[in-house]
């Protein structure tokens, strides 16, 4: 039985389609070193109170500030082996501004995800899909990088690895 969180997403049929071909390689797959200049306004999510998560709102890319954004889902299988690669950066990079977001409305599963790989930044619940929208993520796990001026300068649909991220945010922090 699905919860109401995995309906809605699977019910986006485009987005469903997006997430599997980002992951698989179908359809162009991973969307490497696609850039995306369009300016980002700054905005909050609530976070959820679990390991490096405070509870609190948190904005999604505070302004003068390179922002690593993680989108994911908990029941979906390729964005487990993902936080791995994003424990690593967080690890190499204490200081950076980063935040996983995802559109589940069911706060358990995503708390349950979150122990259980090890998460260790903030991590927030966005069923509205108001951050998805305005970052165009139309698969998953999707992972931007957001430089200072608040411009997308680097988005991966699909899995990746963490020395690819540390690369990206380095060429953001030039």
């Amino acid at each position: 039985m699905y919860d109401r969180g995995r309906r809605g997403f699977l019910a986006m049929g485009t987005t469903a389609v997006a997430t599997l071909a980002g992951c698989s390689g179908i359809l162009g797959g991973g969307d490497e070193n696609e850039q995306r200049g369009t300016p980002r306004s700054s905005f909050t999510l609530q976070t959820l109170d679990v390991g490096g998560s405070t509870g609190s709102e948190i904005r999604v890319q505070p302004p003068g500030e390179v922002a690593l954004i993680d989108f994911f889902a908990s029941w979906y299988e390729p964005c487990k082996p993902q936080m791995a690669e994003l424990r690593t950066v967080r690890e190499n990079n204490p200081d950076l501004h980063m935040l996983s977001i995802t559109w589940e409305t069911e706060r358990r599963p995503v708390r349950t995800f979150w122990e259980r790989y090890d998460g260790t930044w903030p991590v927030a619940m966005d069923p509205q899909m108001k951050a998805g929208t305005k970052y165009n993520v139309e698969g998953l796990p999707t992972v931007l990088v957001v430089d200072a001026e608040g411009q997308t300068a680097w988005r991966h649909t699909g899995l990746t690895k963490a020395e690819t991220i540390e690369a990206n945010l380095a060429t953001a922090r030039q």
